[in-house]
């Protein structure tokens, strides 16, 4: 037997993309062993032959409280029939690799499950299932590099067939067939065609799909503070939600990162311009519906690549191969291998260099790269996901978002910006945008006391669910608000919509200004001084819901709830931490939280 007679299946579920690009990253690493293998969403997958798989490998993130990501679901609801057999995969041989973030309660828990579930069926593990850690200094690679070399050896052993070597191991293995478009290969229908979004034709064909119109983009910060944020109102017809929702977009390069990169490309003598036309296929990866038809190496730039993207080991792997300058060569070959992470690290990671800069810092090799390395160099622009801060009660056809535009210094010259933010706040009224909804982290219960704990732009979920219950005319004497900021008078959110809520629904509304006086509040101090309401809270039932940034704020608060439980209900320490671990397990304990 040999490799080439071995069909490996690459199975991803992914909510924003980055899934599906380690699972074509197995594929090229597959292809490079001269495996035959194919990568597709676990959902696309013909579940009528798994049971004949020999191996299958699979890549799985997480969403929520611990669920699978939407194009996993259908997979998993099969898994879990009652009426499977233990035996249905007693001849599968598999791999989970999860990718996850361990400032997450439920850390890489669809990968764990899955795992599980595959044992419960029969399958036969040929490695330890790998969790990757965003919170990782060198991000998800420092386990998916060496798990990806390491899964060939064990298949290698297991099914006793040779590791293949040869000139596929230093070659550029393309994802994609692009070959350039003529202009008089156009008729003039296709040629008008090329519309300006690429993502518009897809909106007939998905029903998840929405084309929103922005209304109004309003700073809702006041100008001498130091950070921007935006509450952006969008129109959306036929838009149906729940408080809890969440919206997915695209966003854009800005008309700088694109003209910078254009004029690196043409600088360093590169063969493509923005004017190149392009054809893009696939036959053993599913191509983005957007390649369906041609794209010009504009609009590739603007809308498919992300220019900000931080390149990882594999890509410095690529521009290693792709490079015949020795000193530049050398330099890329020591990034990509497993001694050169740290000093990768301190080059990229610690300064968040992006694609673009480090192209810049290689000239030599940016001329030799052209229509088709250009795919495997680049990486393309994940979905962001925003918490819904309106209610489609109190607001019909409206969306409302509350943005924190990024911006920050590193030792770099140019200030970092961040990509999604930095393009909504950019958006002006009227433009468009093709945009999904989807369910959220939080699964709100309106028959049971609520604790909302939600700082900065983590006010926007509790936005939504608190406008809907005053659009049907709930009183709000049993929820409590905990809302922190900088100043009252410069990063206070929405403050009119709690005032009115505190005024006419008997909201409980609690603010920490953090900056407003000598000592440093939080939301965790105004917690503690609401202790005993928190408690009685709970002990009615009340659930308690937390949305914010990951670092330091969801570990504060929750230690305050520990305590909390330990002074009034008189728990020693076990069990007051057993205690808020039970609310979390049963989902009264709720996290939204981001990096």
């Amino acid at each position: 037997m040999t490799m080439e007679n071995i069909n490996v299946t690459v199975l991803y579920g992914s909510e924003t993309g980055t899934a599906q690009d380690t699972a074509e990253e197995i594929w090229i690493n597959a292809k490079r062993n001269g495996l035959v293998c194919s990568v597709m969403a676990m959902d696309d997958y013909n579940i009528e032959r798994l049971s004949s798989e020999r191996v299958i490998i699979f890549v799985a993130s997480t969403t929520g409280q611990g669920d699978p990501p939407s194009n996993m679901r259908k997979f998993w609801r099969f898994l879990l029939r009652k009426s499977h057999p233990q035996s249905l995969l007693q001849n599968v041989k598999y791999a989970v690799l999860g990718l996850g973030d361990s400032s997450y309660e439920k850390y890489n828990f669809a990968a764990k499950k899955l795992n599980k579930r595959l044992v419960q069926l029969g399958a036969q593990e040929m490695i330890k299932i790998a969790l990757a850690d965003d919170q990782h200094d060198l991000g998800i690679d420092a386990v998916i590099e060496p798990w990806i070399k390491k899964i060939w050896t064990v298949i290698s052993n297991i099914l006793n067939i040779p590791l293949k070597s040869g000139p596929l191991l230093n070659q550029v293995i393309e994802r994609f067939n692009v070959s350039i478009i003529q202009p008089n290969q156009l008729t003039i229908e296709r040629e008008n065609n090329i519309t300006k979004d690429i993502y518009r034709d897809e909106l007939e064909l998905n029903n998840n799909l929405k084309l929103a119109t922005v209304i109004d983009n309003t700073r809702i910060t006041s100008s001498d503070h130091f950070q921007d944020v935006r509450l952006i109102k969008f129109t959306i017809e036929n838009v149906d939600y729940q408080p809890g929702d969440i919206v997915y977009l695209k966003p854009k390069n800005s008309s700088k990162q694109v003209s910078d990169f254009f004029n690196l490309l043409r600088e360093n003598n590169c063969s493509v311009t923005s004017e190149t036309l392009l054809s893009i296929s696939s036959k053993e990866i599913k191509p983005p519906y957007c390649f369906q038809r041609p794209l010009t190496l504009q609009q590739v730039v603007e809308q498919y690549w992300d220019l900000n993207y931080k390149p990882r080991r594999s890509t410095m792997q690529i521009l290693a191969l792709i490079s015949d300058n020795k000193l530049e060569k050398d330099k890329l070959t020591e990034f990509s291998t497993a001694i050169g992470q740290d000093e990768l690290y301190n080059y990229v990671n610690k300064p968040r260099r992006n694609i673009v800069e480090v192209l810049r810092d290689f000239p030599n090799t940016i001329g030799k790269l052209n229509e088709r390395n250009l795919f495997e160099v680049m990486a393309p622009i994940k979905p962001r996901a925003f918490s819904i801060a309106s209610s489609s009660k109190s607001t019909p056809h409206e969306i409302h978002l509350l943005v924190a535009v990024v911006k920050y210094k590193t030792k770099l010259m140019e200030p970092r910006l961040g990509l999604c933010s930095n393009w909504l706040a950019s958006l002006k009224k009227g433009e468009k945008l093709v945009c999904s909804l989807q369910s959220g982290t939080f699964i709100f219960d309106g028959t049971k006391p609520m604790i909302l704990v939600g700082p900065g732009t983590g006010i926007a979920p509790f936005r939504s669910i608190l406008l809907e219950r005053e659009a049907t005319g709930v009183n709000l004497k049993d929820v409590l608000l905990f809302f922190g900021c900088r100043n009252q008078k410069k990063d206070f959110h929405c403050k009119q919509d709690f005032e009115r809520l505190m005024k006419n629904n008997n909201l409980r509304f609690f603010c920490a200004f953090s900056r407003d006086q000598e000592d440093k509040i939080y939301v965790q101090h105004l917690i503690r001084e609401q202790g005993k309401v928190c408690w009685n809270l709970l002990l009615n039932g009340g659930k308690i819901y937390l949305s914010g940034n990951s670092k330091n704020m969801p570990k504060c608060v929750r230690d305050e709830f520990v305590k909390i439980a330990k002074k009034f209900g008189n728990f020693n320490d076990l069990d007051a931490e057993n205690f808020v671990k039970n609310l979390e397990k049963c989902g009264r304990y709720q996290t939204e939280t981001w990096g």
